[in-house]
């Protein structure tokens, strides 16, 4: 199978640089398209006219993660589109593992990589997504071990956007990202989309790289903290989470919960702004069923808040 990469970027710089780096020595090389998502200059073009298999798609403005990821999908012929960060490095197999643990004729379309914590490269940073029964994302084994990691494993319900590999076609026909949503939240919609068309998505083990965790806006600011709560407003009333009294009370309980960390611990409130703008978004969108017998292929544990904290703990020390 053939493959596209597609890294959106607002910034380039020597994130950008390391990753085109080490793409550079795949084992699989992949066209990669990366989408310069309205920086300043012309940074990113110097760093992507140094890689022959790279191509530089300029956009005038930031126009999102979501829709910068649709542009460049709609350019690619190939089988499978693979996106990644720019704040990530690959492992030279990381290419080829990724595209080999797609299998569309059994409806296996997605596929998630093993992205490790770039300071710590024992502890997994994200391998995929789970979500709880209010759809609250987390990544996939944050904060596990990387030995832990075996065939026994089990397949996350979907694959986290720093590191997947769609099949092209799926992708297509359940119309690519929800561009509404501007960053963040964006793979949790895709996700579900797919798995209502019953899609499957299987952990490429091998698949690994290293991830510096919010290196673009920042564990923790104002503006990821609009645009998660963003996200998680619009998601929730697009996929009826608050039909259900006791589903909506347990969504207002973790929001209360994340928002009055984020007041303590960041001194913003921008989460409250964001969840409800998010939710305001979705009033003329298409409801969409509860997805609760997607919910059901996770064998995680619900999510816990406490891994939140943990892992903020684990950023501040670095």
């Amino acid at each position: 199978m053939t493959a596209t990469v597609i890294v959106p970027t607002v910034v380039g710089g020597p994130r950008l640089e390391r990753l085109l780096e080490s793409l550079a020595v795949q084992t699989a090389p992949a066209r990669t398209v990366v989408v310069d998502n309205g920086s300043a200059g012309d940074a990113v073009g110097a760093v992507v006219r140094r890689f022959e298999f790279a191509e530089h798609l300029r956009l005038e403005e930031n126009v999102g993660y979501g829709r910068a990821v649709n542009l460049a999908a709609g350019r690619s012929s190939d089988d499978t589109l693979i996106l990644l960060n720019d704040d990530c490095v690959c492992q030279p197999q990381f290419v080829t593992e990724l595209v080999s643990a797609l299998r569309p004729r059994d409806g296996i379309v997605m596929a998630a990589g093993v992205l490790l914590e770039a300071h710590d490269h024992e502890t997994i940073d994200t391998a995929g997504m789970e979500l709880d029964s209010t759809l609250l994302v987390f990544d996939y084994l944050n904060g596990t071990p990387t030995a832990s990691l075996g065939p026994d494993t089990p397949d996350p319900i979907g694959p986290c956007a720093a590191a997947s590999a769609f099949d092209r076609s799926a992708f297509t026909e359940v119309g690519g990202f929800d561009e509404r949503l501007f960053a963040y939240w964006e793979d949790v919609d895709l996700v579900l989309r797919l798995r209502n068309a019953g899609a499957g998505c299987v952990l490429a083990r091998d698949a690994r790289g290293t991830h510096e965790h919010s290196a673009t806006l920042g564990a923790g600011s104002r503006e990821k903290n609009y645009l998660m709560g963003f996200g998680n407003g619009y998601v929730a009333r697009k996929w009826s989470v608050l039909a259900s009294p006791g589903r909506a009370t347990r969504a207002v309980a973790q929001a209360a919960v994340l928002c009055g960390g984020q007041a303590l611990l960041d001194h913003t409130v921008s989460g409250v702004r964001g969840r409800l703008d998010g939710y305001t978004a979705a009033a003329d969108v298409a409801k969409l069923p509860y997805p609760a017998e997607t919910l059901g292929v996770q064998s995680q544990r619900p999510h816990r808040l406490i891994r939140r904290l943990r892992r903020r703990a684990r950023l501040e020390r670095r």
